[in-house]
Parts: structure tokens; C-alpha cells; sequence
């Protein structure tokens, strides 16, 4: 992983993923910071002496409206990407990905007004007291979450190791509820490596966890090489993304030192390469895809394509064309935009996706797997 070590404990991240006067804000523009002068918060300061005098309630802490004032800056841009991140935020995402949290061990998602479990990881406290994909979190701790975003779902769902939460589930119908008690939760990348026919390896693989998603995904290829592969399916289907290295090594165990990336920045438009080394595997290649194969994913997805030939079955990939990194502030981060990203082929696939070489419902498995089987042929 591209990183650095800052401040207390803060560290610059390169992912592939929202003032108060006194407080002067740089942003490279032509490589020079623009300073804010006393002046420039003069708007600032009468709308907060507005709101504390004919605001109904109390306001939030001078902090919090500093936060809040931070993140409206970056929503500004108009860049969904692109926010300031407080300190509480910067840690929660730093243990995102490196794939360990303390919480219950699912993952979440909306589908249309519902916040739905779509993943539930074994031997965790979600596996243990039985909740399963495809449940709808109806409230948290007693608290409905409609209308509530998946952020804040999930730092409701969160909290300290030993401390219980309560939820209730919505089941076919039947509203249950499941009290549960939270463990430190360590995520696997690879959720799953099986041989699905004598000669065919099948790897999950869930997101590109910092450390981890390239080092399991090599002890699985090395496994299932044992066990008689020749063709592999990896499945990408709703991976998010993560950590642009472990991209980078991943598309190396297929194309060692070739080109996986174009980053395109304000300046130059520049190659970034896969390791060198021995390929670990030179059989036939299908990657399962659908809307919720995103940056990381699109990466690896479109560079095996351009590089190997990979075939792409599902449905047309999310979009997310942009590389991120985070910057270190005197409180908390920015994640910002600095690079749109290119395929080998110099592809653009920002707010596109990568369209699937065979057109397949992403959830059918049986089906998934029988249109790869004709691409192995």
C-alpha cells in the first residue's frame, strides 16, 4: 500500500474508492495553496451569530460546526469522493480496509428505502445468533432506521467489544428481533476457493483489503492449482474496491511487470505496473462482475481483460474511474480526488463501467457459472 505515517497515528492511503476564522485551508491549485484571509470568513461568522440567536435549540459544539463547515466545503465540489473526514471518521475507515472492526460481522447495503444484510461472515456474532443475508434492518437499539443512510446504520451497528446491540430484522415477512454482542470482527478478503468442476477454480473474492486481498488470493490460486485447475472464476460481484496495491498485485500473479493502470492527473497521464515475478497462473480467465463491481474491481477487472484476455460475465460494472487519497489536516483528513484512471488499453470507465463480454443476471449463479463454462470451452 502507498502510504505514510503523519501526525498521531494518521496515515496517507491511495484508494481506489463529504471554518471557522484562524483556520487557513490549502488546495493545489497550479501547485500553489490558496490562504484564506480574515475577511474571506466574514459570511461564516454572521451566519453562526444568526443561528445562535434565533436557532430554536442549542447549537452543536464550536467543533462540530467546524466538521460540519469542513465537510460543506468538499461537498461543494460536487465530487461525491471527495470529503472531509473527522477524526472518529478517519478511524473507521482506516479498520474498512484493513477488513477488522469491532461490530457484528455483516455487511450492508440499501435497496431502495430498505438497508438490507448482504453479506453475513462465518463465525461471527451475525452468523452465531443466525441472521442471514437478505434480511431488512427495521431499527437499531430501537431506533427505526428509515430514511437513515448505510453510514450511519452501520456506526449505529458498531461500537466497543463486549457492549450488546439489538435488531430488528424484517424475514419473509415476520419481524424478528436479535440481540447481539460485539467482537473485534476480523473480515476475510477471500470468502470462498472451490473447485466447481475437476478442472475449474472458483475464488470469491469480497474487497481489496490492505495486506490481505493479494496474500489470500495467491494461497488460493497455489491451492486450487494443486487440486487440478486449469480455468478460474473470480468473482467480483458487489467488491467495492480498496487498496490500489492490491490490485496492482494481483493482476502481477497474471501479468507480472505489465501496465495495470493509467493514472491521469492535471499534469500527465502515467503508467502504473504490476510487480515482476513469475506468473502464478496462465489458464483461462472469467471474472463475475455486476453494479457493484467498483474502482479496485473495474482495475483488476479491466486490466485482466486488456491484458489476458479475461472474459467479464455479469452486468456492466459501477463506474468509479477516480483514484482518492487521503491528506493529513491539523483535525482529521480530506479524501480527495487527484487521478481518473485509464485500463491497459487506455479505456476510460469513469460514470461508464466496464460492460460484461457476456450478458448474464448477476444474481443467478447457476446461470453465471454455465455462461463461464461455455467461455472455458
Amino acid at each position: 500500500m502507498n502510504k505514510r505515517s503523519v501526525g498521531a497515528g494518521v496515515v496517507v492511503l491511495i484508494l481506489v474508492l463529504g471554518i471557522t476564522a484562524g483556520y487557513v485551508l490549502g488546495f493545489l491549485t497550479s501547485g500553489r495553496p490558496i490562504v484564506l484571509q480574515a475577511g474571506d470568513y466574514r459570511l461564516l461568522d454572521e451566519l453562526k451569530a444568526v443561528l445562535q440567536e434565533r436557532y430554536y435549540t442549542d447549537l452543536p459544539s464550536d467543533k462540530e460546526l467546524l466538521y460540519g463547515s469542513a465537510k460543506g466545503l468538499t461537498a461543494a465540489l460536487g465530487d461525491p469522493w471527495t470529503e472531509y473526514l473527522t477524526p472518529e471518521e478517519i478511524s473507521v475507515l482506516q479498520s474498512d480496509l484493513e477488513g477488522t472492526y469491532t461490530g457484528i460481522g455483516v455487511v450492508i447495503s440499501k435497496t431502495g428505502d430498505q438497508i438490507v444484510i448482504q453479506t453475513v461472515f462465518p463465525n461471527t456474532p451475525a452468523a452465531k445468533a443466525g441472521l442471514k443475508a437478505g434480511d431488512i434492518i427495521m431499527a437499531v437499539d430501537g431506533k427505526s432506521v428509515e430514511q437513515v443512510s448505510v453510514d450511519v446504520v452501520s456506526s449505529m451497528v458498531r461500537g466497543s467489544a463486549g457492549t450488546s446491540v439489538t435488531l430488528e430484522i424484517l424475514r419473509d415477512g415476520q419481524t424478528l428481533s436479535f440481540d447481539l454482542k460485539r467482537e473485534e470482527v476480523s473480515i476475510p478478503a477471500v470468502t470462498e476457493s472451490k473447485m466447481v468442476t475437476p478442472t475449474v477454480g472458483y475464488i470469491r473474492l469480497m474487497q481489496f483489503y490492505d495486506n490481505k486481498a493479494s496474500s489470500e488470493l495467491k494461497s488460493a490460486l497455489v491451492q486450487l492449482k494443486k487440486e487440478g485447475m486449469t480455468s478460474l472464476i473470480i468473482d467480483l460481484r458487489d467488491n467495492p474496491g480498496g487498496m490500489l496495491e492490491e490490485a496492482r498485485k494481483i493482476v502481477g500473479y497474471f501479468a507480472p511487470a505489465q501496465v495495470v493502470v493509467y493514472e491521469k492527473d492535471k499534469q500527465e497521464t502515467k503508467p502504473l505496473k504490476a510487480p515482476g515475478g513469475a506468473k502464478l497462473f496462465e489458464g483461462n480467465v472469467v471474472i463475475w462482475v455486476n453494479g457493484g463491481s467498483a474502482s479496485a474491481s473495474e482495475i483488476v477487472a479491466g486490466a485482466l481483460r486488456d491484458l489476458i484476455g479475461a472474459k467479464l460475465v455479469g452486468e456492466k460494472t459501477f463506474g468509479k474511474g477516480e483514484i482518492q487519497t487521503i491528506e493529513p489536516l491539523s483535525e482529521g483528513a480530506v479524501k480527495v480526488t487527484v487521478a481518473e484512471y485509464l485500463t491497459p488499453n487506455k479505456t476510460a470507465l469513469n460514470k461508464v463501467g466496464l460492460a460484461p463480454d457476456v450478458q448474464v443476471t448477476a444474481t443467478d449463479d447457476a446461470k453465471l457459472l454455465e455462461a463461464s463454462l461455455e467461455v472455458f470451452k
